[in-house]
């Protein structure tokens, strides 16, 4: 049971007790936990806005102390006394509420600890040290905390050292690299600690700087402390404050989420102090780029996008945005730049709000990078002052406060726009707001249960409500002239109208992952990019040239994140997103499905400018009772598509084009298709995906990037999901093998799991025979090099065709692909064997194909099996097609016999494919016959088999005894067998299938004697089986080579002729 807590500061905390811990009064401890005794507890510490380290919260050692030693009287909620350091090393303030419980800390096996400095080194490597750990583990009633990324939370005991504030010192310059198998536990006398000399790494500190008041001379404050030292008497920085009121300076600037200023240690929760502050007229800098700027901190700057990159606002928009050179204010706000890579910027970058870009750009796209402004000095003065202007005058210009704001909300299909928006408008002037004709005003709904947003997703959000200014009135008519104001309740009287079509800033407020709510999803950046060319001239002054709206048809797998990729480009473009399952439009009757699509339409139109994206789209007249596509309703499609509104966008998704009519396809003006994810691209969205996700140290992303060819962004997301329930199933089995209660699972994850590379390898094996069977791919066997013996030219011959361009795509350029590699030779030679290898060794997929498989009766459908397995081994490239006994799929064209020349389409079918795979170049085909001379010459070209291998009989005794030994590796041979005895007796054309066929002999002959051992009472069946020399010898009277002598010498014909052969051509 969690009991109420609020934070409070001690100013002077007790020395002798760790300043990383906290204190508790005994009564109210007790009073709360009545069943936990003692001086110490380990307690879950989670605090409201999720402003603690983490989100589920995090542990902390606390110290029960006496009424007398805090003399404080008993509180309604729980006090947790805490130092100064704490508040800073966390990043918390002061009276933050929160909860707090008893919490089970997990032992530890395994900590690696990093010491930053020579004489904490020196201290942790000491034996004092590590006896005084061993004993402070060993002793009951102690609470040994270590958390991973955090410093070592050693209690103080005067074994450590003999001055407390010593110890103090040097615990907080030894961190805790590494916990296992939990991020956070207790270190017992079983727990292994491995320390580290970490004096090269740099030492920075993850505290956060509480937000302090700012007044008039903040600026002499934040230049003064810079470390460089500079003064405001320097004589540049004064040169360029005198000529900065009349110069123009160039800014960039990048647009951060409202979600990222108001998450823990934001800007927003760092300046929470400086009452007033609007995030949505401000952009934030850090000290140094305020000083480089010559501006105070919150002074008043013209802004404006440079005039050669704005772009006319759209006719769908008001009119009133339209308007040219109109003043764009902004406040100039420094903030703390400790967690600034957080956001990853960079220190001479300003960050806004997507609303003040918005404005700012008049509509403009959203910049995924950094974006150019222009700023001036503005001066809010009379005109008989205006001679007298000093460079001081700028921090004291505001601007005049409205006396009427008329505003009009924005519809958007989020919320309704008739709502009760009185308390959240009140709420919002609650403050000074900088309001401007035509512009939009974002406010947040977080915490108003009545607009909460209950998605498709089942996702519960808070939208942004959006409102427009249609018209602002000073005070008086010298204001007039001024098109910025400030409102707030108290000197504005607020008029709310109608409602307005107008588009909106793409602010979320929405907890949740990054790569969800990117502007630019890794991975799938190449598609939004194609949206935002096909999307984006529609809603410029283009448009009225154009006839009719935009429609595009994006294709590609399930769960391959065309959702992703629109909400990306609708977010960029600020466009209401309204999606729609078109199972949800299908009916019983044509007619009703009819009346479903006409009100999906409607309501786009209503929400206009917008996109409306229809998924599942070959749904829609789809074939009921066994007759053919609902023509009627496809037509309705077509023409609810062809006269949608100017402003709607339509995007219809699909898996694959071939699963709609061709009448529906062409009412699309435009298509887009989600190629494979390359390797880089898995990567980037494995990493982006997992920032939530506590890895371990041994997990590799790259290395998973290169074993999940062929995954999607679902796949991808199942094998995250698939990892962390590996490692919970892991973890629950160390902790507590029998069974674990509902409280004892909560309790490991609060510690913290880690999903390990042992996890990841678990998941992929899942999920990769699952990925095998859905594509129609047979699952490789583990076969390695190791398992194929001998053919030392043979393989080289097949990595130089293959994995050199894996490893070198460079090459490629240079004219070095080779599409297809032939196998051939006398049977049992290892030549699929070698197939299977290439596979596993280069880490592709692999489809193995059976050349009589795919031919079928009806006219077409062989030619379709051939299109749809390079079609498969495209969508999982990189891959290996093996195509097995291919001069049966294969035969020479004009020779085959058949009245309906099925053949010869089929070799067709088969040539063009292969002509096709120059376009993909992680796409390869291995074939494998033992008549070579049958194959149709077409195929044996360069561009197509042009590189052919030869895999005959190893001839050669060392050869053989190779294969013997590949052969031998799975079985148990007695140490008294001489293989090269063996190999000595054996006949010497023997294939690699026959030496297999030898050992399998063998071993049979060993089972016979195992057994009549076993009867006869000299050996039992717990004993090893082994292979002796007798078995061998017994194996070798029956054996006989699979190919002749003749069948040798006619392979060996063979081999000349195609050596002669490619000898003659130029």
């Amino acid at each position: 049971m969690a009991a109420p807590v609020k934070l409070q500061c001690l100013d002077d905390f007790p020395t002798h007790i760790h300043p990383l811990h906290v204190l508790i009064n005994k009564s109210q401890f007790t009073q709360q936990f009545p069943d936990h005794t003692g001086h110490t507890h380990a307690l879950l510490l989670s605090l409201m806005e999720q402003q603690s380290p983490c989100n589920r919260g995090f542990l902390v050692c606390a110290h029960i102390t006496p009424e007398e030693e805090t003399d404080v009287n008993i509180l309604t909620c729980l006090a947790v006394y805490v130092s100064k350091s704490f508040l800073k090393h966390y990043g918390l303030k002061e009276h933050s509420p929160g909860t707090v419980r008893p919490q089970c800390l997990l032992p530890l096996k395994k900590i690696v600890i990093g010491a930053r400095t020579k004489q904490s080194f020196k201290w942790a490597s000491s034996e004092k040290f590590s006896n005084a750990l061993l004993i402070l583990a060993s002793c009951h009633g102690q609470t040994l905390l270590a958390r991973q990324g955090d410093a070592l939370l050693l209690p103080y005991h005067h074994l450590l050292g003999e001055e407390a504030a010593q110890v103090q010192q040097q615990l907080s310059e030894v961190m805790v690299l590494d916990c296992t198998p939990v991020s956070q536990g207790r270190i017992t006398v079983d727990t292994s600690v491995v320390l580290s000399d970490c004096r090269d790494l740099e030492l920075s500190s993850t505290s956060i700087m509480l937000a302090s008041s700012l007044f008039v001379s903040d600026f002499a404050q934040y230049a003064s402390s810079l470390s460089s030292g500079g003064s405001l008497l320097n004589s540049r920085v004064l040169d360029f404050s005198a000529f900065s009121q009349a110069l123009e300076c160039r800014l960039d600037v990048r647009v951060v989420d409202v979600s990222d200023l108001h998450k823990p240690g934001g800007i927003l929760s760092r300046l929470e102090r400086d009452e007033g502050l609007d995030a949505d007229s401000t952009v934030f800098v850090n000290k140094s780029l305020l000083l480089k700027l010559g501006v105070f901190n919150g002074e008043w700057v013209i802004a404006s996008v440079p005039a050669e990159k704005m772009k006319k606002t759209p006719p769908a928009q008001s009119p009133v945005l339209a308007e040219q050179g109109r003043v764009h204010l902004l406040a100039i706000k420094a903030f703390d730049s400790v967690r600034q890579q957080d956001m990853d910027v960079k220190d001479n970058v300003g960050l806004i709000s997507p609303v003040q870009w918005f404005n700012l750009a008049e509509g403009m796209p959203v910049p995924v990078g950094n974006k150019t402004i222009k700023i001036k000095r503005w001066n809010k003065v009379s005109s008989r002052a205006e001679s007298q202007i000093s460079v001081s005058a700028c921090r004291c210009a505001v601007p005049p406060f409205a006396k009427e704001l008329h505003i009009e909300a924005v519809v958007s299909p989020d919320y309704s726009s008739h709502g009760p928006f009185d308390s959240i408008l009140h709420k919002h002037f609650s403050s000074p707001r900088l309001v401007q004709r035509g512009s939009i005003l974002g406010i947040p709904t977080e915490g108003h249960p009545d607009l909460i947003e209950n998605s498709s997703e089942g996702i519960l959000s808070w939208p942004v409500l959006y409102f427009r200014v249609k018209q602002v009135c000073g005070f008086s008519a010298e204001e007039e002239e001024v098109s910025s104001y400030l409102a707030d309740s108290s000197h504005t009287s607020l008029y709310m109208g109608g409602s307005a079509h107008s588009r909106s800033p793409c602010s979320v407020l929405q907890k949740g992952w990054s790569f969800w709510t990117s502007l630019c999803p890794p991975g799938l950046s190449s598609t939004v990019e194609q949206l935002l060319t096909i999307i984006q001239p529609h809603f410029s002054e283009s448009c009225l040239t154009l006839k009719r709206g935009c429609s595009v048809l994006l294709m590609g797998p399930n769960g391959s994140g065309k959702v992703t990729a629109v909400r990306a480009a609708s977010r960029r473009l600020h466009l209401h997103l309204i999606k729609v399952d078109c199972v949800s439009l299908c009916a019983d009757t044509a007619a009703a499905c009819e009346a479903k699509m006409r009100s999906v339409f409607e309501r786009a139109e209503l929400h206009h400018p917008c996109v409306l994206l229809l998924r599942n789209l070959q749904l829609l007249g789809q074939p009921r009772d066994g007759s053919e596509t609902d023509s009627r309703v496809t037509s309705t499609l077509c023409q609810l598509v062809a006269a949608a509104h100017a402003s709607v966008v339509v995007v219809g998704s699909v898996s694959s084009q071939r699963e709609l009519s061709s009448d529906v396809t062409a009412a699309f003006v435009h298509q887009v298709a989600l190629e494979s994810l390359s390797e880089e691209q898995r990567r980037m969205m494995l990493s982006s995906l997992s920032e939530d996700l506590l890895l371990g140290k041994d997990v590799s992303l790259g290395k998973i990037a290169k074993q999940t060819a062929g995954f999607v962004l679902g796949d991808l997301c199942t094998l995250l999901t698939s990892a962390g329930k590996a490692a919970h199933r892991r973890l629950l089995q160390t902790y507590f093998p029998e069974a674990a209660s509902e409280q004892e699972e909560e309790d490991l994850c609060v510690s913290g799991v880690s999903v390990t590379s042992e996890d990841f390898s678990a998941a992929l094996d899942v999920l990769q025979e699952a990925h095998s069977q859905a594509i129609g791919a047979p699952k490789i066997p583990s076969v390695r090099w190791q398992d194929v013996g001998g053919l030392q030219q043979v393989k080289k011959e097949i990595l130089d065709t293959i994995q050199l361009p894996l490893e070198h795509p460079e090459l490629l350029s240079l004219g070095l692909r080779r599409s297809g590699l032939l196998l051939y030779g006398p049977p049992g030679t290892g030549k699929t064997l070698l197939a299977k290898a290439v596979a596993t060794e280069c880490t592709m997929t692999f489809l193995s194909v059976k050349g009589p498989e795919l031919i079928n009766m009806y006219v077409g459908q062989s030619e379709e099996n051939i299109r749809e397995v390079f079609s498969k081994a495209r969508t999982a490239a990189p891959c290996v097609i093996f195509f097995d006994e291919l001069d049966s799929l294969a035969p020479n064209r004009g020779h085959s016999g058949d009245s309906g020349g099925v053949m010869d389409r089929v070799v067709s079918q088969l040539l063009a494919e292969l002509d096709g795979l120059h376009s993909s170049g992680d796409v390869f085909v291995i074939g494998a016959t033992n008549r070579p001379d049958l194959l149709d010459q077409s195929l044996l070209r360069p561009g197509r088999f042009d590189k052919l291998v030869y895999v005959g009989v190893n001839e050669d005794r060392e050869s053989q005894l190779q294969v013997l030994k590949a052969v031998l590796r799975r079985f148990k041979v007695d140490p008294s067998v001489c293989l090269s005895e063996v190999v000595e007796s054996c006949p010497p054309q023997l294939t690699g299938a026959d030496l297999y066929a030898l050992c399998s002999d063998a071993m049979m002959c060993a089972i016979k004697r195992k057994i009549s051992r076993i009867a006869e009472g000299v050996d039992s069946e717990a004993s090893a089986l082994t292979l002796c020399s007798e078995d061998f010898r017994q194996a070798l009277a029956g054996l006989q080579p699979s190919v002749s002598e003749q069948q040798l010498n006619r392979y060996k014909l063979i081999q000349q002729k195609f050596t002669e052969s490619k000898n003659k051509s130029p």
